[in-house]
């Protein structure tokens, strides 16, 4: 075993160490816990941050396998990058996983049981600065915990961060949503049981599989009739919805809603560049630039959004075109302002959408009249020239989502 206040020098560590450090008060504080091989990392490492574990890394012999990362001062697993290919690999294959543990109680009593929830989402990494971002590529899976019984609820792949081919959903009494998707766009929906498809009520539960939280009407594995949320009860002691949409032959009624593809449809693209660029965030949410599409009449902008914050989920949204805090592009060589035009897959405020702790939610912004020509530009929600704004009252500082001085590919 070793102790010391800082660094070691001479021979190279081999065998079980201890690191510490001196704390404020002049205590012994744990930095590092496991066991080298000849100088290198080897098995389970323990970091710690101010004397509260804040990861365990696996090596085997100096390569990193796998990082566990805690709830500072709670010793809760948060979330963990295990490494599917060799370090020797660019980029890096990865499995990233993200955790929702809480307490059971029955009858406000603890029951020493778990419920709660895991996403598991294939992918790589991808440098950013003095970091890495994460690029989910592959197989997604969400899990739900009830009284420690994990079941898996939802299931589907990423290509580049968005969701492609079919997405199943597991609802009540065997009821099996199926989506296709083609470049994260929904190009159909159908409800099957037993493979066939589905007529009747289509019910989404809870983690305990009991409480109902959308009542879905389906004729012949579509959707026709109502779609019921938001439960609460009565006064009667019944459930209520509220909110309810109606469907017919898989369609909202009466929605003016405009698709993305089919407004594609409209434009002739003349140019579609790529990007995988980490951008200034704001709340839980942080925003990626996907790619842009550039056509003779505008620019298509996508970005996707990761809760990289809350283990409890959050929830996003953006302001309606035109209105105040709505999505800007501006040409930074000639000060010109595009405003954002058309939104997709993204909630308008008031309303807001959820986003899971760890999953990625792409959205799409449409500027009319930006065109290729333009080569410096940034995008950002609210005014272009400043991103934040401050309370008076409070002092509180809000960040507005932005990704600044791109140089246009």
């Amino acid at each position: 075993m070793g102790e010391s206040k800082g660094s070691f020098q001479g021979e190279l560590i081999h065998g079980k160490v201890e690191l510490f450090t001196m704390g404020m008060g002049g205590e012994k504080e744990m930095v590092e816990k496991g066991t080298y091989f000849t100088g290198l990392k080897d098995g389970k490492i323990e970091e710690y941050a101010f004397g509260n574990l804040e990861h365990i890394e696996t090596h085997d012999k100096g390569e990193l396998k796998e990082i566990e990362y805690y709830q500072p001062e709670k010793k809760i697993l948060d979330h963990k990058i295990t490494f599917t290919s060799s370090a020797s690999v660019f980029p890096r294959k990865i499995v990233a996983s993200y955790y929702l543990f809480v307490d059971h109680y029955l009858d406000k009593k603890p029951t020493g049981k778990k419920h709660g929830r895991r996403l598991e989402m294939e992918g790589y990494q991808i440098p950013n600065g003095n970091s890495f971002s994460i690029i989910y590529e592959g197989k997604f899976r969400r899990y739900t915990l009830w009284q420690d019984v994990e079941m898996l609820r939802q299931e589907g792949a990423y290509s580049k961060n968005r969701r492609t081919g079919e997405w199943k959903i597991y609802y009540g009494d065997g009821v099996v949503g199926v989506t296709k998707y083609e470049n994260d766009e929904a190009v159909s929906e159908q409800f099957l049981k037993d493979g066939k498809p589905f007529t009747g009520v289509v019910k989404d539960l809870a983690r305990d599989f009991k409480t109902e939280l959308v009542w879905i009407e389906v004729k012949n594995g579509v959707r026709n009739g109502k779609m019921s949320e938001d439960f609460k009860e009565n006064e009667k002691k019944e459930l209520v919805a509220g909110k309810v949409t109606e469907y017919v032959d898989g369609k909202i009624k009466d929605s003016k809603t405009l698709n993305l593809a089919d407004f594609l449809k409209g434009h002739k693209i003349s140019k579609e560049a790529e990007y995988t660029q980490e951008c200034d965030s704001k709340g839980s949410g942080t925003l990626f630039l996907d790619r842009i599409i550039y056509t003779d009449k505008g620019a298509f902008v996508y970005f996707h959004t990761v809760n990289l914050l809350f283990a409890g989920g959050s929830s996003i949204s953006t302001a309606a075109p035109g209105k105040e805090g709505a999505f800007t592009a501006l040409d930074l060589t000639s000060k010109k302002v595009y405003k954002v035009t058309q939104i997709f897959n993204l909630a308008i405020q008031p309303s807001r959408q959820s986003a899971n702790y760890g999953e990625a939610n792409q959205f799409v912004l449409y500027f009319e009249g930006l065109t290729q020509t333009v080569k410096k530009i940034s995008f950002v929600e609210g005014d272009p020239e400043n991103p934040f704004t401050v309370d008076e009252k409070t002092g509180t500082t809000t960040y507005s989502w932005g990704c600044y001085d791109l140089i246009a590919k």
